[in-house]
């Protein structure tokens, strides 16, 4: 009969020191700014084109730069799109998270997100305006707030807060760019392919 021999703590062999080959340098990430590219085809910011597609269904809500703006600019693109033809899903849930990420935005950047306004301030706050434009294959959302520094696009940390707006816009959008209307400003806006699929409305 064989007995087997177990194995002692002296037995073992010492495991080799890992070794880390990398560098250990830090890479600061360097925030994006764009030029501006002026207004999108279609545009609610400018006089329609001769030949220019027209929208199929157009809507407009201005709000105050208040931190309940992003919840009431959400509820309008869902309400809004419902109503329009042939709009899918997936596009009008795309649509959805990309609104409320630019008016969040926008209430950051044109007021004091320290300092929450008191309720008699508040008939002072900045203007936002939402603007969404239906077009047969795409859609278009504009976005004005009052103040005039480019959108940065930057990458935001894992754990960051904020900072991943501009991120979910390059990341879902097939276009994105700004501009600065003649009174002052600023206009972010991103256009959304209408994907083909089941659509909202059941014939």
């Amino acid at each position: 009969m064989t007995v087997g021999m177990m194995t002692g703590v002296r037995d073992l062999k010492p495991i080799e020191p890992l070794t880390y080959t990398g560098s250990a340098e830090v890479v600061p990430v360097i925030p994006q700014t764009r030029a501006p590219a002026g207004p999108a085809d279609g545009s609610a910011w400018r006089p329609a084109r001769p030949g220019e597609p027209q929208p199929v269904d157009a809507g407009m809500l201005a709000l105050g730069a208040l931190p309940s703006s992003p919840f009431w600019a959400r509820r309008y693109t869902r309400r809004f799109l419902d109503s329009c033809r042939g709009m899918t899903e997936s596009t009008a849930d795309a649509a959805e998270l990309l609104v409320s990420e630019l008016v969040t935005n926008a209430v950051r950047f044109s007021g004091d997100p320290a300092r929450p306004l008191r309720y008699s301030e508040r008939a002072s706050a900045g203007l936002i305006s939402l603007s969404l434009r239906h077009f047969l294959e795409r859609l278009l959302i504009e976005v004005f707030d009052t103040d005039a520094h480019p959108p940065v696009l930057s990458e935001a940390d894992l754990y960051a807060e904020n900072g991943r707006g501009l991120m979910l816009v390059e990341a879902l959008a097939r276009e994105w760019s700004y501009f600065f209307p003649p009174g002052g400003g600023k206009v972010v806006y991103c256009v959304l392919d209408i994907a083909r699929g089941l659509s909202r409305h059941r014939v």
